[in-house]
């Protein structure tokens, strides 16, 4: 072999192993659908909330209000409190691998020297430990759902405003379902239930492929949830007192009387937390759906109630304060993460 001929067998070696990182590379970071159609990243009432906190596989991913809403996680009983990333972020689903969220660092207090690099917006993936950022959205959009391999979102659109989109978890795909902002905070089954936005503010039912769409309960109604067999949502033809009818329609339950700012439903459906906001009596209930027993737990405005296993997390209406409601033993407190 001659000098011209080792020389081009180093470099065709050279290349075999370039090209074959790459593609071992490549194949490494490939996203993994899931086998399950069905799988969901956060509980309904939790996204209904901002949500800010969501459990999966022991451990509690959150929005810390005490650092720009910034993604942080620990485990289910508090413990090992980790900072995972410097996007400020909002609707979090987790399954699997990934973590999705929508990203509003655009809120966060920068120097300007670096708004250009920080107030991105958008719809993002991420692993669980806060690594290998993937966007699947960049324009502003606010209401995110996982459902099955496509996170069901609210698209923006500089003409027609928000829009739902349907974006494959996967970022090979970017659908758009319907002309209309409406919030996917409940889907199950294939179906996406949902409060009319332009006029008309019936609650509806869409296939997720996009079609279908039909009125399941024709009401004035908002801040749709569902949980097990029921839609759950405020009717603002009754002073946003909160009610529920079955997933197959009827007529509505009426749970409580009182003017509502947000609930949210335990994972069992026996209870629920609510924010009453009659002027009089404001502060955050608990209701026991069996016995509609309606208790107080904690005088004030609050806002963004997030479910975990364990804990109810609330906020002052302001965000200056985050609260722990012990579900066991029923305790609350202030929440000092610097000191946990």
């Amino acid at each position: 072999m001659n000098k011209n001929q080792k020389s081009f067998l180093i470099l065709f070696l050279a290349f075999a192993i370039l090209l074959g990182s790459a593609l071992l590379i490549r194949y490494m970071n490939r996203v993994k659908l899931y086998d399950d159609e069905s799988t969901v990243g956060n509980t309904s009432g939790n996204l209904l909330n901002g949500g800010l906190f969501c459990e999966s596989d022991g451990v509690i991913y959150f929005s810390n209000p005490y650092d720009e809403g910034m993604l942080y996680s620990m485990s289910s009983d508090m413990e090992k409190v980790k900072k995972l990333s410097d996007d400020n972020v909002s609707y979090l689903n987790v399954a699997g691998k990934y973590i999705f969220y929508t990203k509003r660092n655009d809120k966060k207090n920068v120097d300007s020297d670096f708004f250009m690099a920080l107030s991105t917006t958008g719809l993002y993936r991420t692993n669980l430990k806060g690594g290998s950022i993937s966007s699947l959205y960049k324009e502003p959009t606010q209401a995110a759902c996982l459902y099955g391999n496509n996170v069901y979102y609210q698209h923006y659109d500089q003409e027609k405003g928000l829009q739902l989109y349907a974006a494959k978890i996967d970022g090979s795909e970017d659908k758009k379902l319907l002309e209309e902002p409406c919030a996917p905070f409940a889907i199950s089954n294939n179906t996406i239930y949902y409060a009319g936005y332009n006029g008309n503010h019936a609650i509806h039912t869409l296939n997720i492929n996009g079609t279908g769409d039909s009125i399941l309960y024709d009401g004035n109604c908002t801040n749709v949830t569902l949980n097990g067999e029921y839609i759950y949502f405020m009717d603002m033809n009754d002073d946003y007192a909160l009610k529920r009818i079955p997933v197959s329609g009827g007529t509505p339950e009426a749970l409580v009387s009182e003017r509502l700012a947000t609930y949210n439903v335990s994972e069992d459906g026996n209870t629920v937390y609510c924010q009453i906001d009659n002027g009089t009596d404001n502060g955050l209930y608990s209701l026991d759906i069996n016995s509609k027993s309606l208790q107080l737990i904690a005088s004030g405005n609050y806002n963004y109630l997030n479910l975990t296993s364990n804990y109810l997390f609330y906020e002052e209406f302001d965000q200056s304060k985050l609260y722990i409601l012990d579900l066991a033993s029923g305790s609350t407190k202030e929440w000092d993460w610097k000191k946990d």
